[in-house]
């Protein structure tokens, strides 16, 4: 994850480039959809907070 967003940062500065706007629209997406895959796979850090 950590390299998808290094890559990320590194586009954002051509984001006036359509191909690269569109991509990272996608890239976004599929981002948030793998957060949410692994908030299901990694346990909660000790000390964190209960709802």
């Amino acid at each position: 994850m950590q390299q998808l967003d290094e890559l990320r940062r590194l586009l954002e500065p051509h984001r006036s480039y359509r191909p690269v706007r569109e991509y990272l629209v996608r890239f976004d997406d599929a981002h948030r959809a793998r957060m949410l895959l692994l908030a299901d796979l990694i346990p909660p850090s000790p000390g964190g907070t209960t709802a």
